[in-house]
């Protein structure tokens, strides 16, 4: 049987194309219904996976974004409401300081009750009591908040005063107060020396009136500096309801609380539904400032008073509007899936169509079929289709061209065997060339030959890349001998190579560029002798050379970068030995170069090492 493509190829069975041709036919019969199914499943499984992964990103994504912007949004609530209660606050602690430390009141606290012979009443007497009255109606007058005046002075008297209408029965207990007994209170208002402490309860009777707070002041005369008894000043709580944070209604949780740590578990201002602020109350107090699985927490400390000002809400209760995305989200999740199955089974029927093509495609092809009939879209099935017949065709001259290549590459064998063949011919007729110059007695034409003899052994070295350091001096040596003969003695080679690095192995051909450059640019323009020296030393693991000459020298050192010898060797140090080795070069104009090149100590080569004297010239026999 035979294909007609370009030309007549016939496939014979048992050939390689025969082999290929039945088997792209047998994966297309028995794959091309599975390649169906598996595309169909895999786009719905992919589809599921997707929409589901999506849907839960959403809610996770909403649900935290939610609880962020709640939370940030009561942090500047909460900062707005510690803000006026400052500002109510600041007003009653400036007129309790303007009141105590006004020297009429002070004389009063100092002035003996004259009602009393022995001047020992545990109250004031009617004429001290009437001034003390006086002064805190004013105080009254200018701050509603205030609700009760307290003074417990140094000599055991005591005065209350009480706005009309409330029950005073509870603090007759103190008319009893003799001075002696200090109340734990009295001893914290001493320690803070004259400033306000604030408690978030009666502290005069915890069991009794809630509705108010107090507030605490040592009464320092600032005359003498000494205490002279200490007020308490109850504030009614109503100027803690504040409209910045009622509950709009949105949630049913969302409960504020103002907390005076100082005692646990009391809570001095409270809003929210009942049925939910208890729970959220004892679930603060139990987590104790860390993250609570069903309730979110925002918390500021109040400047003045030190009380924490707490918002909660149940998490549950934010989740409301992220459930709803969820559930939209898994919803539409649904109604992708089946979107997508009637999709894939289209694109599945789609791909499988070209693919029935081609099985057609290939049994014309086994028959040799000069004609291909079936047409093939862009798709990748479509190009392969179209590409089969130009593939079989292509074998035959593939083959050839195979042929051709396997000629040419034996031509190349024999060309390189010849060049192999060159060099030594070049020794044989520098030998030559060395004879005829010692039986004329040309020495100098002798040495020259000698030492280039040399050199060409040297940078041969059988091919190595790696070779002694003193390999490397010697061809330096033979190198400046010819230039020597050439200049007529006018460089001087002076070498400082340490004994233990020169059985050690380096790339070759890294210094002779830099010896080279010393000669022509730095000694050659300069007027006179001039020398070249060379030093070689093993400094912490690394080999050093230094070169330096006392040319000309350069104006910029960067000039020396640019030539091509000198790039290479840079190249070929990075390369070979990494980034971190490399030349630094110094140069001061009219006075000479030096460059120092620095690669690692190598104790080995990959190459083996040349014999004993096999690179020496052995002159004629």
């Amino acid at each position: 049987m035979e294909i007609v493509c370009y030309r007549t190829i016939r496939i014979r069975e048992g050939s390689y194309e025969y082999a290929m041709i039945h088997k792209i036919e047998s994966f297309i019969r028995t794959n091309s219904k599975k390649i169906k199914s598996q595309i169909l499943f895999s786009m719905i499984l992919l589809t599921i996976f997707i929409t589901t992964a999506l849907s839960v990103v959403i809610y996770s994504i909403s649900k935290n974004r939610i609880e962020d912007n709640y939370k940030k949004t009561y942090e500047n609530n909460l900062k707005a409401f510690s803000d006026v209660i400052d500002l109510k606050l600041y007003h009653t602690i400036d007129l309790i300081r303007i009141t105590v430390g006004d020297s009429n009141f002070l004389n009063i606290l100092s002035a003996k009750n004259q009602e009393y012979s022995n001047s020992t009443g545990t109250y004031y007497d009617t004429s001290l009591s009437k001034r003390l009255d006086s002064i805190f109606m004013n105080v009254e007058s200018q701050n509603l908040m205030i609700d009760g005046i307290f003074i417990f002075d140094e000599s055991g008297r005591y005065y209350k005063r009480i706005r009309g209408g409330q029950n005073s029965s509870a603090y007759l207990k103190y008319y009893n107060w003799d001075g002696m007994a200090s109340y734990q209170w009295m001893k914290e208002a001493e320690e803070k020396k004259g400033r306000e402490i604030f408690y978030g309860y009666d502290i005069l009777d915890p069991e009794g009136n809630q509705n108010v707070i107090s507030v605490i002041k040592d009464i320092v005369n600032p005359a003498t500096l000494q205490s002279q008894g200490q007020i308490v000043v109850h504030l009614n709580k109503s100027f803690l309801r504040s409209s910045l944070l009622k509950n709009d209604g949105n949630f049913k949780t969302d409960t504020l609380m103002v907390i005076d740590e100082r005692a646990p578990d009391v809570v001095v201002y409270q809003t929210g539904d009942v049925q939910y602020s208890e729970d959220i109350k004892n679930r603060y107090f139990h987590a104790q400032g860390k993250d609570d699985p069903q309730y979110l927490f925002t918390s500021r400390t109040n400047t003045v008073t030190g009380w924490k000002i707490v918002n909660g809400i149940a998490k549950s209760d934010l989740s409301r509007d992220s459930s709803y995305i969820g559930m939209v989200s898994l919803i539409a999740a649904a109604a992708l899936v089946v979107i997508c199955t009637f999709i894939s089974d289209f694109i599945s029927k789609k791909i499988n169509k070209p693919l029935r093509k081609l099985e057609i495609v290939i049994n014309q092809v086994k028959e040799g079929k000069r004609h291909i009939v079936e047409k093939f879209d862009n798709s990748e099935i479509g190009k392969i289709g179209g590409l089969l017949k130009e593939t079989v065709n292509n074998n035959l001259e593939l083959k050839e061209q195979l042929l051709s290549l396997q000629v040419k590459e034996r031509e190349a064998e024999l060309q390189l065997l010849q060049a192999q063949i060159n060099p030594h011919f070049l020794y044989n007729t520098l030998d030559s060339i060395y004879c005829m110059a010692m039986i004329d007695k040309e020495d100098r034409i002798a040495d020259m030959v000698s030492a280039l003899s040399d050199t060409f052994k040297i940078s041969l070295n059988n091919g190595k890349q790696v070779i002694h350091i003193q390999e490397e001096i010697k061809y330096i040596e033979k190198y400046m001998t010819i230039q020597n003969i050439r200049y007529e003695q006018r460089f001087d080679l002076i070498l400082e190579i340490e004994e233990d690095i020169e059985e050690l192995f380096m790339i070759k051909f890294i210094l002779q560029p830099f010896i080279e450059n010393s000669m022509y640019h730095g000694l050659e323009p300069k007027i006179g002798k001039g020398y070249i020296e060379l030093k070689g030393e093993q400094i912490e693991g690394d080999i050093y050379f230094t070169i330096s000459d006392n040319g000309v020298g350069m104006k910029d050192v960067e000039e020396i970068k640019k030539g091509f010898g000198v790039t290479n060797v840079i190249d070929r140090i990075h390369l070979f030995y990494g980034e971190e080795y490399g030349i630094q070069v110094e140069s001061e104009y009219g006075v000479g170069t030096k460059v120092e090149i620095r690669i690692p100590v190598m104790v080995g080569e990959n190459s083996p090492r040349s014999e004993e004297g096999k690179n020496e010239y052995t002159g004629c026999n």
